[in-house]
This record gives structure tokens, sequence and C-alpha cells, in this order.
């Protein structure tokens, strides 16, 4: 059996509602958005698939998500293989600093390993905390980088 780790820089963060934005930057450290008091949006990125290895088709079988988040929070992490939906995460509340190592938090294990036919895609929705006070810092959600690891 072997094993495969591939990742994407926080930069290929694409969001599906622009509107809900006051920021959608992107830098050389990675994606950084500043999301509407009480709005949320989807946020779509590719991973690297490697679809076949050693001449078996890959299987995934966790990704990771390096964010942080401020004043906001990720409630659902969907993993997709081109168009069909391979697993949700779904009811979270995650929140902080998760760029630096992996944990918990930013690691997803499926239930069980997905044999790889397209490509994989991680979609997420982040929420927004809403600002009663003009003090209350902006919401903002940084995604420095994504992976996945496959084995075969």
């Amino acid at each position: 059996m072997g094993f495969y780790a591939s990742w994407v820089h926080g930069n290929a963060l694409t969001v599906e509602s622009p509107e809900n934005l006051d920021r959608n930057g992107h830098f050389g450290w990675g994606a950084d958005m500043q999301v509407k008091p009480g709005k949320s949006s989807w946020f779509h990125i590719p991973l690297p698939t490697p679809v076949i290895l050693s001449d078996a088709r890959s299987n995934l079988i966790r990704v990771f998500l390096m964010f942080k988040s401020e004043q906001g929070s990720i409630r659902n992490v969907h993993v997709y293989d081109g168009s069909s939906k391979v697993q949700e995460f779904n009811d979270l509340l995650i929140t902080g600093e998760h760029r630096i190592n992996l944990d918990s938090v930013n690691t997803f294990n499926l239930a069980n390993p997905h044999s790889v036919i397209y490509g994989i895609g991680v979609t997420f929705f982040y929420v927004a905390d809403i600002g009663f006070d003009s003090a209350i810092p902006p919401s903002r959600l940084i995604l420095a980088s994504a992976g996945g690891d496959y084995t075969t």
C-alpha cells in the first residue's frame, strides 16, 4: 500500500457569494476574506488529485483545511469527487487559529476510504458573527492551504 499527500495553496480559494464579502483578497501567504456581519458564503478549493498511483486507483482518506477565523466560524465541510459528494461534515462550529499545525479541528477523516474517479474538491460554509457594535472587529477568514491524504 502506497501513501501520498497532496496540498494546494490557499490562493486557489474561490467564493460562491462574493456579494457577502467586504474583501476577497489573495496574497502570497494565502486567501484573506472579510465577510460582512451576519452574512455567509460557501468557499471552494480544489485539491491536486492523484487518480492513479502505482497502477492502482488512489483512495482519499482525509482532507485538511489550514485556516484562521476571527468573528466567524466554519459550519459545514463537504468533500466532492467531481460532481459527486463523497462525505459531509455538518453541524460544526469551528473557529480560531489552525494554520500552523494539523489538529483535530482542521483534519476531516472520511468514514471510509474513497476511490477517486475525477478530482477532489473541498467546499466549506463560513458564517460571520453578527456585529452590534462598531468596535467589534470584522469577520475574517484566512486560508493558508488545504490538502488530502491518499492511499493505494
